[in-house]
């Protein structure tokens, strides 16, 4: 555990295996009301009015719904249900824009939160501007209206249920003009609806928000409602606008996987600038909006495999500094690290196994997702809904479970796979972490050390393998960041002292 209070850092054991996977988990520290940087919070709430949101919400057939019949409520209609649970949940002094778009885009309300409340509705677009989805401009005007407002919290939320064809269509580009205001603390959540929605863009456009999805089912409104409340409670209550880690490791321990497990769950693809096993490598993360609490934590992984030799004592894994806000606001946190010691024990206990479930669920939500975007057959799609069910289920990964059921038993009732696919991406993205403060909490059992005493004065072996200092970056409290070195020491090949006596598990802990 890191000795710091500003950066959480703990591994899921607390001595490796030469050669073997293991996983680091890293966060800032809980914030609360002491930390903010800033007050306020504002919203633009971006609703698709082209004509296709006119299609009735559970329909299979692109039918359009019937504006007599309550019961089978269209896109729009679902979209504007969300947008009412939003109001509710949000400060009555939030600061609302509501921006309707097509090929154009124009804001139809402005103002407090509970005065769109009371008035309940606002106009779109004209008839002959409703035949093309324009996210770009959409999203360029959403920005424009929150920078406007100084709040703590700004967010901008936008409901579509197609591909975008007009203005800018490159997913890549749409995707940067995301992540630029993300930059600027303007965050994007997206909310996809029925099967013409593009998940896997709009995932792009949420790169510090939360992508959901609501498919063509009977009780979307319901579902859309369950959707923006989360959404209001993760906005609502904003400690600091942006916040940012960046973390050098030790070329020793290389790095398989940076994971994301809280607010989203995600593998960050190219989040690794690699030292080419010469120099440390850096993993730059964007924590987005940070909330107070543990439920606005954001949560890190990282898998990393240990060297192929034993150390004589704890070596350097990785350093982490970061800080909250920007620009003249901005706060730096206090660096955190963390050192492990590398032993020739496969039974060298794990004394937090579910990091590395939370990591095996991540890479089999992957896994399904790319064979499920090959599949050419409804069959095919099905058994592999219900392959998943099964590994899912070895891991377990209880949430995956229910994603894939749900997403088999879709398959069966006649909804469109892509509509399938869709809804059972932004279930497996949606956070599992559990008491999050548990992860960083020191287990209370005998560690390695302790065992090795205990074993020493027993005289059960003359293992003189922890008589070298500690000492170094880790012992001192210093770093040399600019060098690439810890401390006085450079990261060397790890020492290779006489083999350790095996230690085992402690008693009731899984040891894989």
């Amino acid at each position: 555990m890191s000795a710091t209070e500003d950066i959480k850092i703990t591994a899921d054991r607390q001595e490796v295996h030469i050669g073997e996977e293991f996983t680091v988990l890293i966060a800032p520290r809980e914030l609360g009301r002491r930390d903010r940087v800033a007050e306020g919070v504002a919203y633009v709430l971006a609703v698709d009015d082209s004509y296709s949101m006119e299609i009735r919400a559970d329909s299979t057939s692109d039918e359009f719904a019937d504006p007599a019949d309550p019961d089978r409520p269209s896109r729009k209609q679902v979209a504007e249900a969300g947008v009412r649970e939003l109001l509710a949940a949000l400060p009555g002094n939030a600061h609302i824009d509501v921006l309707t778009f097509a090929q154009n885009a124009g804001v139809r309300f402005s103002g407090a939160a509970g005065e769109l409340q009371r008035r309940g509705r606002w106009n779109g677009n004209l008839d002959d501007e409703r035949r093309w989805t324009n996210i770009e401009g959409a999203l360029r005007r959403a920005y424009q209206q929150l920078e406007q407002q100084r709040a703590a919290s700004r967010r901008v939320v936008l409901f579509s249920d197609g591909l975008p064809n007009f203005g800018e269509t490159d997913p890549g580009r749409l995707a940067a003009l995301a992540a630029e205001a993300a930059d600027r603390e303007l965050h994007t959540d997206v909310i996809g609806i029925g099967a013409g929605a593009d998940f896997g863009l709009l995932e792009r456009l949420a790169p510090t928000g939360l992508p959901e999805h609501v498919a063509s089912r009977a009780g979307a409104a319901g579902a859309m409602k369950q959707i923006t409340a989360r959404f209001a409670a993760f906005g609502r209550d904003v400690v600091a606008g942006s916040g940012e880690l960046s973390l050098e490791i030790n070329p020793n321990f290389p790095v398989l996987g940076v994971y994301q497990l809280d607010p989203t769950r995600r593998r960050i693809e190219g989040a690794v600038a690699d030292g080419g096993g010469r120099r440390p490598s850096r993993v730059h993360l964007k924590l987005g909006a940070i909330g107070a609490g543990e439920e606005g934590q954001p949560l890190y992984a990282l898998e990393l495999r240990a060297p192929e030799r034993i150390s004589a004592g704890p070596m350097p894994v990785l350093k982490a500094t970061g800080s909250l806000g920007s620009g003249r606001d901005a706060r730096q946190l206090a660096p955190g690290q963390i050192a492990l010691r590398t032993v020739d024990n496969p039974a060298s206990p794990i004394l937090q196994p579910d990091l590395k479930r939370q990591i095996r669920g991540i890479e089999l939500d992957r896994e399904i997702n790319a064979r499920i975007a090959a599949a050419t057959s409804a069959g095919e799609r099905e058994r592999i809904y219900q392959e998943g069910v099964e590994r899912a289920g070895r891991i377990p990964a209880p949430e995956l479970v229910a994603a894939y059921q749900r997403a088999s038993g879709g398959l069966r009732e006649g909804l469109d796979p892509k509509d399938v696919a869709n809804e059972a991406r932004a279930a497996s993205s949606r956070s599992s972490t559990k008491s999050k403060r548990d992860w960083f909490q020191q287990i209370p059992v005998e560690t390695p050390d302790e065992i090795r005493a205990r074993r020493r004065r027993s005289s059960l072996d003359d293992d003189d393998d922890d008589d070298a200092d500690y000492g170094g970056a880790y012992g001192s409290g210093t770093y040399a960041g600019g060098s690439g070195t810890y401390g006085s020491g450079a990261y060397g090949a790890p020492a290779t002292p006489p083999p350790a006596a095996p230690t085992q598990p402690p008693p009731d802990r899984d040891p894989r």
